[in-house]
């Protein structure tokens, strides 16, 4: 599948290249780096919340098609909440992250670049999921489990990754290529999703 360079492709790219600034100006090590990855997971369930309830593809009345709506975001949020959670315990048990999640709540550089991930995916949000009337051609059970495939595989690969560079004493050039790695895979995954929208609406 070609890629197809967009207005929200571009500013992906850009979004996933800060981080680098963080190894570079704070000294950031591979933990950090997933804990940043996995406060991104967050903002992408967040938001897909709002998008189960913004979908529209279906036959049921509409009264019917609220509910549905309304129990699929509902079950999400449960059901990804507890994805999300279980990924955070992973990150304390495993890789010693708890006192970087304990800290997120006073702020500083981490939750600045997440929510510069936040910017980046409302701005795909509207450019494609509005913007291009996706809304329109999703169901909600459909736009529940939009998200699962892009964050089990990207995080699979980062928490891989991330175990590789500590076996080699995390290298400054190994984080790096952890994140170039992240930013390959989640600009792969939005072309795909994107990509297979196009294909259904032509």
């Amino acid at each position: 599948m070609a890629f197809k360079f967009t207005s929200s492709a571009a500013f992906l790219i850009l979004v996933n290249a800060i981080p680098l600034f963080g190894i570079f100006l704070f000294g950031w090590d591979a933990v950090t780096i997933l804990v940043l990855y996995w406060l991104e997971s967050v903002v992408i369930g967040t938001l897909n919340v709002i998008k189960i309830l913004s979908v529209r593809k279906s036959g049921a009345a509409t009264g019917l098609f609220i509910l549905g709506n309304l129990f699929s975001a509902c079950f999400f949020t449960v059901h990804y909440g507890m994805f999300t959670w279980g990924h955070g315990e992973f990150l304390k048990e495993i890789f010693g992250a708890e006192s970087l999640l304990s800290g997120l709540k006073n702020g500083g550089p981490i939750m600045w670049t997440a929510l510069s991930f936040l910017l980046s995916h409302i701005f795909s949000m509207l450019i494609n999921f509005y913007g291009k009337k996706e809304y329109l051609d999703r169901t909600p059970n459909t736009q529940m489990m939009q998200p699962y495939g892009r964050v089990f595989v990207m995080h699979l690969v980062v928490l891989f990754g991330g175990f590789l560079v500590q076996s080699f004493g995390e290298p400054v050039l190994a984080v790096v290529l952890l994140i170039i790695l992240k930013a390959a895979i989640d600009l792969a995954a939005h072309n795909k999703e994107h990509k297979a929208l196009e294909a259904l609406t032509t």
